[in-house]
């Protein structure tokens, strides 16, 4: 194992839990969960600023679990986001639920149970002002500011598919008082992985200025987009100072407030993302010529931040490479059929062999909630190391014999019998 390895973990644990349970595995750890939750709260003393985990970054119903015992709320993006904190117990008034070009039937779904709106278009306002007269709502509104790790995160631009237009919130408010509805929130988001601090300081200052229109205004909604460090040496966000200075546009906007206003911030990746590594087995080692390739078993159907984002994720050899030759030079590279599955791209490890166990780190968010079944292979179980230290299944991994015995019965085949077998 390479020296200096930002390993959020004992190697060997890791290793251990590889040896037991098998790879591809997602590993998370409780303690760590939980003590993030516990910085991010305490930002912002003596101020009226609550915090929603966003649930696209990971949704095992034990990390929910976790998170909801910090006291967090859930910030929502679809229907099915929603049921899950319902059925976990959640009270409907801790689930905000940012649409995307939502269908009647969610809307319905989801304003039947209580849980608060957050509409992103006039259309989808009308809509919901005309179906629910007398009630509440939340707007979401496009900033116009651009940040994000990769382009096709960046969601406050200009040309973003997000939120209303500035010059069109007073249109909103027109439709919502036509209805007796009240718009009790507005909300943005600019971008996920924020690599400005400087952007979301100038969202906050968009948000205040533009909720000033809003009479029935009682929550701002900042939005998340708190980025993590990938990249060896990468500095981290410095949320302490860019909470000091959040406090103070805070501070003054509440003191000019005419009713008592509540701020909400939406960190996910903040969260979870350290929090997780993916375990992988090098089954493949193989020289090409002008590149080196160890091939794992797992790939961009477990972990696709690579291949979408070109996102940059820590690798480690966990096995033992004492002894062996001097580093080398690879290609980390999926088993999905696709010349873009590759995990990692010139990656200086200790010589590699195949049966090696290998740790992506930093995986925690946007893995396993963004894996599918391509080529049909199973998804990754998941495992959870608990604040008391042990370790604990939280998905299991299904066989190739489940995983296709499930599809046959999900699209109603019935698996052919061998001849002569009836």
């Amino acid at each position: 194992m390479q020296a200096n390895h930002p390993l959020p973990v004992d190697p060997d644990r890791l290793l251990a839990i590889a040896e037991k349970w098998g790879t591809p595995t997602y590993v998370y750890l409780e303690a760590m969960i939980r003590e993030r939750c516990r910085s991010l709260k305490s930002l912002f003393p003596e101020m009226p600023v609550s915090w929603l985990y966003a649930v696209k970054a990971n949704d095992n119903p034990h990390v929910i679990r976790i998170i909801a015992g910090e006291g967090f709320g859930f910030d929502t993006v679809s229907y099915e986001e929603v049921l899950l904190c319902l059925k976990l117990g959640t009270d409907p008034r801790n689930i905000f639920y940012t649409e995307n070009n939502m269908t009647d039937a969610e809307m319905h779904g989801a304003a039947s149970q209580g849980v608060i709106l957050n509409i992103g278009s006039l259309g989808r306002l009308a809509a919901f002002c005309k179906a629910y007269p007398g009630t509440e709502c939340s707007i979401r509104i496009k900033p116009d500011i651009s940040d994000g790790h990769h382009a096709k995160v960046d969601t406050g631009n200009q040309d973003s598919k997000f939120g209303i237009r500035l010059d069109l919130v007073p249109e909103a408010v027109n439709i919502a008082r036509k209805h007796g509805v009240r718009i009790r929130g507005i909300h943005a988001h600019i971008g996920s992985g924020i690599q400005e601090p400087e952007n979301l300081l100038a969202e906050i200052e968009v948000l205040l200025k533009s909720s000033v229109n809003l009479q029935d205004i009682a929550f701002i909604n900042f939005g998340g987009g708190i980025p993590i460090p990938y990249r060896p040496g990468e500095s981290p966000f410095d949320l302490e100072r860019f909470a000091d200075l959040a406090s103070d546009r805070l501070k003054k906007f509440l003191a000019g407030a005419k009713n008592p206003v509540s701020f909400f911030f939406e960190p996910g990746r903040w969260i979870v993302g350290p929090a997780g590594v993916l375990l992988t087995q090098a089954n493949t080692v193989k020289d090409q010529g002008r590149k080196s390739f160890i091939g794992t078993d797992t790939g961009f159907n477990h972990l696709l931040r690579p291949a979408l984002y070109d996102a940059y994720h820590m690798v480690v050899n966990l096995s033992g490479t004492t002894g062996r030759e001097e580093d080398k030079t690879y290609h980390i590279a999926g088993n999905i059929c696709e010349s873009g599955d590759m995990l990692a791209l010139d990656r200086t490890l200790p010589e590699t062999r195949p049966g090696d166990y290998l740790a992506v780190l930093d995986a925690g968010a946007y893995g396993m909630t963004m894996a599918s079944q391509y080529n049909r292979r199973a998804l990754p179980a998941e495992v959870l190391i608990t604040t008391e230290g042990y370790h604990k299944t939280i998905r299991s991994r299904k066989s190739p014999e489940e995983t296709v015995d499930d599809f046959l019965r999900e699209t109603g085949m019935a698996a052919a019998q061998p001849d002569g077998v009836s």
